[in-house]
């Protein structure tokens, strides 16, 4: 049966929410960088290399095109420092290995229901499509690590891009470039402007020049949405909601049961500094 729009919507956002700190955990555990750092990689080319590795040994504006809101020439020179000391499959064991260990930690060897997550997320992202979304098949040609905790992770990790790769498709087809986007998500998360694109790579032109570009499109005035900016960010959300239709229509009635189980685990893995903070308090729901 097709669900409706606002389920679509209650859906998404809340898997996003959960599986958010779970999956990208590995961005911030300390394991994952201690064996980047054994690969001779500080945290900027491990960060670019283990995350797209997944698509191959490939060059750095490859990445660029995945990543999509980092300033090319920070990924371009992180992936060339990266495939200069190590290889694919070495540094996406290392990231493996990190983010095991990791989980392992902050939630516990095998909390009760991880059988269960691990099947539901399966599902769920089974049902995604390749189109337009490197990083979610780049993922799914990996397999699965086949322990328990890996298997769980990668399926969190393939739910997680999958929405990051149809936000991609979404803010691309509204006419948006990469640094807009992240100025138009700061206020979206209720930040101020300017105050996380930085984060990004973006240096003071090129966000100055962001910042004129959507005051001239009439989204952005005085440093605040303008009505127009805040409804275009918003369908940018919808559309991007809408792109994961087919996972929230193959969790079908399975996915009260799913937030369930991750609720606790994602809340434990912010309380422990595992990821920055909770995202369902940056997003307008």
């Amino acid at each position: 049966m097709t669900a409706s729009t606002e389920h679509v919507r209650r859906v998404s956002r809340r898997l996003r929410d959960l599986v958010e700190p779970i999956a990208a955990n590995v961005y911030f555990a300390p394991e994952a960088q201690a064996n980047y750092k054994d690969l001779g990689l500080s945290y900027v080319p491990g960060y670019f290399t283990s995350r797209g590795a997944c698509m191959g040994q490939v060059p750095g504006e490859i990445v660029v095109m995945a990543f999509a809101v980092f300033e090319p020439n920070l990924v371009v020179n992180a992936v060339n420092e990266g495939w200069s000391k190590t290889d694919r499959d070495t540094i996406l064991a290392a990231r493996e290995k990190g983010a095991v260990a990791s989980l392992r930690k902050l939630i516990g060897d095998d909390p009760a229901g991880l059988a269960r997550a691990t099947e539901l997320l399966k599902q769920a992202g089974d049902a995604g499509t390749g189109e337009g979304r490197a990083l979610y098949s780049g993922l799914r040609s990996l397999g699965w690590p086949g322990d328990p905790m890996g298997d769980f992770w990668r399926a969190a990790d393939l739910v997680r891009e999958h929405r990051g790769d149809s936000h991609t498709c979404a803010w691309v087809s509204h006419g948006i470039a990469p640094v807009e986007i992240t100025l138009l998500t700061e206020l979206w998360w209720k930040m101020g402007l300017n105050t996380y694109v930085r984060t990004r790579g973006w240096n003071d032109e090129a966000i100055a020049a962001g910042v004129a570009s959507l005051e001239d499109k009439g989204y952005v005035k005085d440093g605040e949405f303008t009505p127009e900016g805040e409804a275009v960010r918003a369908s940018i959300e919808a559309a991007t909601d809408e792109g994961e239709r087919r996972i929230v229509e193959a969790l079908g009635d399975d996915a009260d049961e799913l937030f369930t189980i991750l609720d606790p685990w994602a809340k434990a893995v912010v309380a422990a500094g595992g990821y920055p903070s909770d995202p369902s308090q940056l997003t307008r729901q």
